[in-house]
C-alpha cells in the first residue's frame, strides 16, 4: 500500500532534440527534486530505488548526470531502455486485472517516447516509439498555445501526420481487447473529462472521440487560459495537446476505440519487480 506519492514535472528533457545535451536549467530543476523527495523519504527510512527514462538515455551527457544523482542518493541510478519501459509499464497496469486470459494493451506516453506493449495475462511483444509531448511540441511549436493559432484543423492534421509516422511500429500488433493508458496526459485528460482529482481517474474510460474534442478544445485557448482550466497540471498545459493527439493516434493504429486508465503505471511495475507487492 503506497504511504506517499509525488509527482512533479522538471521538463529534464527540454530543448534535448536528438542526441543532444541535458537542458541545465532542467538538471536543476530535476536535482532539485532529488534532494526535496530524499528528504521526505527520511522519516519512513525507506530503501531507496531510482530509474530514468527517455531524456536520460538520448542525452549525451546522460551518463554524467546519472553519476550526479547517484551521489545524491547513494543507490545506483537505472537508465531504462525503450523497451524495458514498456515491459514495466505493462507489469504495473496489468497486475490486478481479474480477467488474466484476455488481449490487453498498455500504452504510456511520456515527454520524450511512447512505449506500448501487449499480451494475455503475460507480456508477448513490446514497441518503443520515439515520439513524446515533447518532442511532438517542439517539432511543432505552434502546439504550446504562446498565441491561439489561425488554422486549428490544419495544425492538428500535421501534429497527427508527425506522430503517425513515428508509431507506425503499432500497426503490427494484434487488436487488443482493451487498452490500458498510464502517464501524465490521460491522467489529466480523465480529470478534465469525469471533473475529478488526477488522483482518482483509476478506471475512466476515455474515447477516441473525446480525445480529439479535447485536443482541439485546448489548442483553441492560449497558455494562461490553459493553465486556468479546472484539474490540469500546470506544469502539463503546454504540451498537454500534443500528448493527447499522440494517444489518440496510437489508439487508431492498434484499433482500439478507447482506453482505460490505470494508475499503476511504470513505477508500480518498477516496485512490484523490485519489491513484491
Amino acid at each position: 500500500m503506497p504511504l506517499l506519492h509525488r509527482s512533479i514535472g522538471t521538463r529534464l528533457g527540454a530543448n534535448l532534440r536528438e542526441a543532444g545535451s541535458l537542458d541545465p536549467e532542467g538538471a536543476s530543476r530535476t536535482l532539485a527534486v532529488v534532494d526535496e523527495y530524499v528528504r521526505e523519504l527520511r522519516p519512513y527510512r525507506a530503501t531507496l530505488g531510482a530509474i530514468a527514462t527517455s531524456a536520460m538515455r538520448r542525452a549525451s551527457n546522460g551518463a554524467a548526470f546519472a553519476r550526479t544523482v547517484e551521489e545524491r542518493l547513494g543507490v545506483p541510478l537505472e537508465i531504462l531502455s525503450g523497451e524495458r519501459e514498456a515491459e514495466l509499464s505493462f507489469r504495473g497496469a496489468t497486475a490486478n486485472l481479474a480477467r488474466a486470459g484476455e488481449c490487453v494493451g498498455v500504452l504510456d506516453v511520456g515527454g520524450g517516447s511512447a512505449e506500448y506493449a501487449s499480451g494475455a495475462g503475460k507480456l508477448e511483444s513490446s514497441v518503443s516509439c520515439e515520439i513524446g509531448a515533447v518532442r511532438l511540441s517542439e517539432a511543432i511549436p505552434a502546439l504550446l498555445g504562446a498565441v491561439v493559432p489561425p488554422d486549428i484543423a490544419a495544425l492538428e492534421a500535421q501534429a497527427r501526420e508527425y506522430a503517425r509516422v513515428r508509431l507506425e511500429p503499432l500497426r503490427a500488433f494484434a487488436r487488443p481487447e482493451r487498452v490500458l493508458a498510464v502517464g501524465g496526459t490521460m491522467f489529466n485528460a480523465a480529470a478534465i473529462l469525469a471533473q475529478r482529482d488526477r488522483e482518482g481517474v483509476d478506471g475512466v474510460v476515455v474515447t477516441r472521440q473525446q480525445l480529439g474534442a479535447l485536443a482541439r478544445t485546448f489548442l483553441a485557448m492560449d497558455m494562461p487560459t490553459r493553465r486556468a482550466q479546472p484539474h490540469i497540471s500546470p506544469q502539463r498545459a503546454d504540451i498537454f495537446p500534443a500528448g493527447l493527439l499522440i494517444v489518440d493516434e496510437a489508439l487508431h493504429l492498434v484499433g482500439a476505440g478507447a482506453c482505460t486508465i490505470s494508475q499503476m503505471d511504470l513505477l508500480y511495475g518498477y516496485l512490484v519487480e523490485k519489491y513484491g507487492r
